[in-house]
């Protein structure tokens, strides 16, 4: 009788310290670090085309992030369109306008310092097709709305599955308050 009571209160009692310890990561807890950033990659060698040869955590980001949270006015979840600060929205119509290459300028979506996906600045011009994501020359230079596609010249272009509706991304988002209808 004394074994039972015994084995019955290491049992409660391990219940009872497994219930006390906290979570890897608690459910509705914002998660540490940016929650949205945008980062060049930094390897020169690395081709827009060449990301679909690379698993992200292998891409070298830049040291500092192109776009952060603080940079965006809002985002439509529905479109993929984001809205930027005018200096934001500056910053990249000079990337557009300094030239990229024809086969774009590689980048990186990080939500939380994790790699979502990689895809690639886009000029209007290029001759080349891309199956990747890209952000495109904006056409309006008076507005401050960007949007990430899928492929270039169009959607047709596009091959995989579309990365933009990661739940982590769209927790970032959600939780810097930016996502619009």
């Amino acid at each position: 009788m004394m074994l039972k009571k015994g084995f019955l209160v290491l049992i409660l009692l391990l219940i009872a310290l497994s219930a006390c310890q906290a979570p890897a990561e608690e459910e509705g807890r914002p998660l540490e670090g940016e929650p949205f950033a945008i980062y060049l990659i930094s390897d020169p060698q690395i081709t827009s085309p060449d990301l679909k040869n690379y698993d992200l955590d292998e891409l070298p980001l830049a040291a500092e992030p192109l776009l952060v949270t603080d940079e965006l006015i809002g985002y439509n979840w529905e479109l993929h369109t984001f809205d930027l600060t005018q200096e934001a929205y500056f910053k990249l119509i000079t990337i557009f306008s300094g030239g990229l290459p024809m086969s774009g300028l590689p980048f990186a979506v990080v939500a939380y310092e994790e790699p979502i996906y990689a895809g690639a600045f886009w000029a209007l011009f290029s001759s080349l097709s891309f199956d990747g994501v890209v952000i495109l020359q904006p056409m309006d230079p008076a507005g401050q709305t960007m949007q990430i596609a899928l492929g270039y010249p169009g959607a047709e272009f596009f091959t995989g599955e579309d990365p933009r509706g990661n739940p982590r991304l769209q927790q970032a988002l959600e939780d810097a308050g930016l996502i619009r209808e």
